[in-house]
């Protein structure tokens, strides 16, 4: 009986030898990046440069990745976390995980890394809390982003509300000195397609 060659599973196959070669090569990377020498937009352009340098696919590049982490006891979770930030959710794609990527999560990936390597130098990626009141003066998503504060609303927000101001007094208390606050008011929302 002889066995069926899946050609596509042997071209991405990752070896040690090409996590050695991807970590020698992050690690010239992140020191021109630390030294200044290189903008995240440009360590982006160089990881894409390295890929087709190499004929990797992105489902290998993938791969190379999560061995490099497993490398240095990092949980390949971190993977997933990263890729939520990319606006991919793992856990709600099915067959999408760090441990099995499918062919979608792939395309996915590759689809959000285009999009964040065509428009990085435009993109900072924060992190964020968010929060909500919701009373007989207001309807408001608040949006905390270190010391700026960002109120959201469909309808007029009444700065006069005592919830609001209690949570925005109790924010700045925080920081000890002065907050931003941005109104964004009479929003609107649609579904773009």
């Amino acid at each position: 009986m002889s066995e069926i060659i899946d050609f596509n599973e042997l071209k991405n196959k990752v070896k040690e030898s090409d996590v050695d070669k991807f970590e020698d090569y992050m690690y010239s990377l992140y020191s021109d990046v630390a030294s200044g020498k290189l903008s995240m937009a440009g360590f982006s352009r160089k990881m894409m440069d390295y890929m087709r340098e190499n004929n990797i696919s992105q489902e290998k590049f993938y791969k190379i990745q999560q061995k490099f982490m497993e490398r240095y006891g990092i949980d390949t979770k971190e993977m997933d976390d990263q890729l939520k930030k990319f606006g991919l959710d793992p856990e709600k794609i099915s067959g999408i995980s760090s441990s099995n990527p499918s062919q979608e999560s792939v395309d996915r990936y590759t689809k959000a890394s285009g999009f964040y390597d065509k428009y990085s130098h435009k993109i900072k990626i924060k992190s964020n809390i968010t929060s909500y009141i919701k009373n007989d003066l207001n309807d408001l998503e608040i949006i905390i982003e270190e010391d700026k504060v960002i109120l959201c609303s469909d309808k007029k927000i009444d700065l006069s509300d005592r919830e609001l101001n209690e949570f925005l007094s109790s924010y700045r208390n925080m920081f000890d000195k002065t907050i931003r606050v941005v109104l964004c008011e009479t929003t609107k929302k649609y579904d773009y397609k």
